[in-house]
């Protein structure tokens, strides 16, 4: 009666003495290693020579090499032309001029002659931009009448000369004949002058 408990626990033991033995046995992965064992790799030394800096290709077009962006030292000089330059005309004053308005710039007239207004200054100057449609006051014919409707200077007046300097800008000049109105603008590098009476 007591036979299957013997059996069943000399069977426990074996079993216990195999797993035992099989935790203790070596196993391959535990055996030393050997040098001949590993294969060996090709190993990759660095060049002793220094590496060379990056280089970037030349851009190439369709034409081949793009040409340099440096000036060439020649120097270059623009050929005259062989037609002679076109001289354009100083504009007829209107036949009839009545100036209805001005600005009083007295102490600081350039400013508003560079807005473009007709500007009074000095008392008896009236002046304006040649390029901004002013260009007839330096050549209002000697004997025409100018009438100035409002402001200051209004009133009616005569051209009886016209004055011309080499310069822009500077003092003002000592006009002539003492004017009571003067009309001014820049003729080319210089600057014109129509002088008036009252009539």
């Amino acid at each position: 009666m007591n036979f299957p408990i013997r059996t069943t626990i000399v069977t426990t033991l074996l079993a216990g003495t195999v797993t035992a033995g099989a935790i203790a046995a070596p196993s391959l992965h535990d055996a030393p290693t050997r040098l001949s064992d590993v294969a060996t790799a090709p190993v990759v030394t660095p060049s002793p020579v220094h590496p060379q800096p990056y280089r970037p290709t030349p851009h190439m077009s369709r034409e081949g090499k793009r040409k340099s962006l440096v000036p060439s030292a020649r120097a270059t000089v623009a050929s005259p032309s062989r037609t002679p330059t076109e001289h354009h005309l100083i504009a007829t004053p209107p036949a009839d001029i009545r100036i209805s308005y001005y600005r009083v710039c007295s102490s600081n007239p350039q400013p508003c002659i560079d807005a473009g207004a007709l500007t009074m200054y000095d008392d008896v100057i009236l002046a304006g931009h040649n390029y901004m449609g002013y260009q007839w006051l330096s050549r209002v014919p000697v004997g025409r009448t100018v009438r100035v409707i409002s402001g200051p200077l209004a009133g009616t007046y005569r051209v009886y000369g016209h004055l011309r300097i080499g310069r822009q800008g500077g003092t003002i000049p000592t006009f002539p004949g003492s004017p009571s109105l003067v009309l001014q603008t820049c003729e080319g590098g210089g600057t014109g002058f129509s002088l008036l009476h009252r009539a």
